[in-house]
């Protein structure tokens, strides 16, 4: 199964740019909620 392995770094690069295009619409929302828990 020397496929499976071939793809793993593959698998984890799709799964940051996956989360990444899902936080990208959340990232004022995000940053507007940390202004207001005082963590920047």
């Amino acid at each position: 199964m020397s496929d499976t392995e071939f793809k793993e770094p593959f698998n984890g690069l799709y799964v940051a740019v996956f989360l990444l295009t899902l936080l990208i619409p959340t990232l004022p929302a995000t940053l507007s909620w940390l202004k207001l828990a005082g963590v920047l």
